[in-house]
């Protein structure tokens, strides 16, 4: 009976740990998987030229001003040739890039080459859908034999789509637009509430120059009380699905309207809302940060041009005709909570996003 009952608890350690191993391995074939889908290689070429392409399946197109300001190896093309030969390696994105043309010294050890070909104006600005397209590489000699010609598919994202992770997360910056003209036109309306506010206020929207830390929240005080008053703003609840583990859910990703949309359809959700004050504070030279906690995301303005001290101000309100001095109340109050439950889950400064070349979308 004894080797019976041992017989039995071995086999089912034996079955269990076989099904936790072909499980496992069923997920590491998944990871591999997926992880092979994002960087595909295609290779061939005519003889005695060797091509390979190595190229993602699909391209965030917002994040793609960042690229070409980065320089980032998007695309790399690697190259060979049994007899040494001048090359001229093209590669453009169907209806949305430039041509990018280098020319190359091939010889029989193979090489790499970065592309980020610029993109064509307006091609952005139009892509406010999933577009299914094709890379195109082509490489000849300089007597204009082909060697290599491929169209390669390719899906371009929608410019309103954020990838909220870890790695994204200076790229909601490209969502702060701070040179758009509905932007400047905010900052009038913004300018004609600054009286309502106690004395001194400041003369107009100065950002720091010669500004106290009260003129400086009285300025972002300004901006929201115009989108309250004059735009008659609606906030559109929504969650952020971004999280210390990198996505509220498997992808985190997000529909973000740029601020002149929002401005010109009165309505946001808290990101939306937050990216578009931003904004505002960083045209007229405020330095503004994106508060996130679960599910949610909000405005920092620091008060002084040194980032040493900072206020807040949380949109969530902006249709409960709620001041923008009680919003800032109740922002500060807001943040103070999660730092002392440590839910902050992220602070994303503009300025930090600009340094690293994420710039205004547009």
């Amino acid at each position: 009976m004894g080797k019976k009952v041992l017989f039995l608890l071995t086999l089912a350690a034996l079955t269990t740990f076989s099904v936790f191993y072909v499980v496992d391995g069923m997920q590491a074939y998944s990871r591999y998987q997926q992880s092979s889908l994002a960087n595909e290689e295609h290779c061939g070429g005519q003889s005695p030229v060797r091509v390979c392409v190595r190229s993602p399946q699909a391209v965030f197109s917002a994040f793609y001003p960042s690229y070409v300001a980065k320089q980032s190896p998007l695309f790399t093309i690697l190259y060979s040739s049994s007899s040494p030969m001048t090359l001229l390696v093209s590669v453009s994105i169907n209806k949305f890039s430039q041509v990018q043309t280098q020319t190359v010294n091939a010889t029989a050890t193979m090489q790499a080459i970065p592309f980020i070909p610029a993109f064509q104006d307006q091609a952005l600005y139009n892509l406010t859908q999933e577009e299914n397209t094709s890379l195109h590489v082509q490489v000849k000699n300089t007597h204009t034999q082909e060697y290599y010609v491929n169209d390669i598919p390719i899906i371009l994202h929608s410019r309103w789509l954020m990838q909220w992770i870890p790695a994204n997360r200076l790229q909601i910056a490209a969502w702060v637009t701070p040179d758009d003209r509905a932007i400047a036109q905010l900052l009038k309306h913004a300018v004609t509430h600054l009286p309502d506010e106690q004395a001194p206020a400041p003369p107009g929207m100065v950002g720091y120059n010669n500004a106290t830390s009260q003129q400086v929240i009285d300025q972002v005080d300004a901006i929201y009380d115009a989108l309250r008053l004059d735009y008659h703003m609606q906030y559109v609840q929504s969650t952020v699905p971004y999280s210390a583990s990198g996505g509220g859910n498997s992808t985190g990703l997000e529909n973000i309207k740029l601020p002149a949309e929002v401005l010109q359809q009165g309505n946001g959700m808290c990101v939306e809302l937050t990216t578009l004050m931003a904004a505002a504070v960083e045209r007229i030279g405020l330095h503004a940060e994106i508060i996130v906690i679960p599910g949610h995301a909000f405005l920092g303005v620091a008060l002084d041009g040194n980032n040493t001290q900072f206020a807040y101000w949380d949109t969530v309100d902006v249709n409960n005709n709620v001041a923008a001095d009680s919003a800032n109340i109740a922002a500060d109050n807001l943040y103070k909570q999660n730092m002392q439950k440590r839910t902050l889950i992220d602070v994303i400064v503009v300025s930090t996003a600009r340094d690293a070349h994420v710039g205004p979308m547009f």
